[in-house]
């Protein structure tokens, strides 16, 4: 899998290496969306474990299943999973900034787990390069700058802005934004202890896409994020252990500046 600005071989390497642990042979991909990104390279090079990939799109569900046809994959709708069953690890990568209430969601995660089961979750830097890259970016779509650049590019060479990525074909904006504080602490109140962290990468997001595409600037792009200030990166990564039952309730309260995102996104995408 070759390297992008979003350091998307990097984190398939982070998971990778987190699942390979003996005890670990059933994993939940929950918001797994189309899993050509992330689920499917895991599955298919571990073919002793049994991955089950749930996601609330079923369009991107379909995707899945059209895709491969792994003995060890399977692909479901997040409202069918058995609720039964427990897992010896939960992967939630890209979800906890879309959920409506991340304390309850976590928690769910850890009633899917085993006793000492493993979690690993990823999310962008609500306060990071990337996050602010949005801001700009959907300011010039608010002013009508983004739509006039892309008819201009249209007429000139006959393309589009490219094709979309396949991770999801969901329309999901970001509604929570979080600092690596926020994170530890949802997951301790959730019940896990965090073992290990890993920054992505740098930059990635509106113009960084375009301006960091040679392999040597991608390659530095996700290095340099491990040397920097973790306030520096563009997205967090952690594997956690199920330590114990979730404590009390604690309501997640979202700020001025994350109703403000939030909104912003939501209109952005027409929701």
């Amino acid at each position: 899998m070759r390297e992008n600005t979003y350091g998307r071989a990097k984190r398939v390497d982070f998971i990778g290496r987190a699942l390979d642990r003996s005890e670990i042979r059933s994993v939940l991909d929950i918001g797994c969306g189309t899993g050509a990104e992330l689920t499917i390279p895991l599955a298919e090079h571990r073919a002793d474990t049994t991955f089950v990939a749930v996601d609330e799109d079923s369009k991107s569900i379909e995707a899945g299943r059209n895709a491969v046809d792994l003995p060890n994959l399977t692909f479901g709708l997040s409202g069918d999973l058995d609720l039964s069953r427990r897992f010896d690890a939960a992967i939630a990568s890209e979800v906890l900034e879309h959920v409506e209430s991340p304390e309850q969601f976590l928690a769910f995660l850890n009633d899917r787990l085993v006793t000492g089961g493993w979690l690993v979750l990823t999310t962008p830097n609500g306060y990071g390069p990337f996050e602010m890259t949005q801001i700009i970016e959907t300011a010039l779509w608010s002013l009508g700058v983004l739509s006039g650049l892309r008819r201009a590019k249209r007429a000139l060479t006959g393309k589009g802005a490219g094709p979309a990525a396949d991770d999801t074909l969901a329309l999901s904006p970001h509604i929570n934004f979080f600092s690596r504080r926020d994170v530890e602490r949802l997951l301790a109140n959730a019940g896990f202890s965090v073992e290990t962290y890993s920054p992505r990468t740098f930059l990635c997001g509106f113009g960084f896409d375009h301006l960091l595409k040679g392999e040597r600037t991608v390659a530095w792009n996700a290095k340099v994020a491990d040397r920097l200030p973790s306030g520096f990166a563009s997205d967090f990564m952690f594997v956690a252990r199920k330590v114990g039952a979730p404590g009390k309730a604690l309501a997640y309260r979202r700020g001025a500046y994350a109703r403000w995102r939030g909104a912003l996104n939501r209109q952005r995408m027409g929701l």
